[in-house]
């Protein structure tokens, strides 16, 4: 059974900006972004400050997402 890239995995847990040193790359994650919806992947890279994430989402392309944008970060 695939899973919906719109639909947040059940056991994945919300991950403010403030935790985004406890992600490393290659973990999958799942942004919900208020203007732009939701989507699923891979985190790619971490800033060295964590005030930046990098996300190669499914099925493709690659996000950046700001610690201060108004995005939700989930991850496994």
């Amino acid at each position: 059974m695939s899973r919906s890239i719109l639909s947040r995995p059940e056991d994945y847990r919300h991950v403010p900006a403030a935790e985004w040193t406890g992600l490393a790359a290659g973990d999958p994650v799942w942004i919900y972004d208020a203007a732009k919806g939701a989507g699923a992947g891979r985190v790619d890279e971490i800033s060295q400050h964590q005030e930046l994430l990098w996300v190669v989402l499914e099925p493709g392309g690659r996000k950046l997402i700001c610690g201060t944008d108004d995005v939700e970060v989930w991850a496994a």
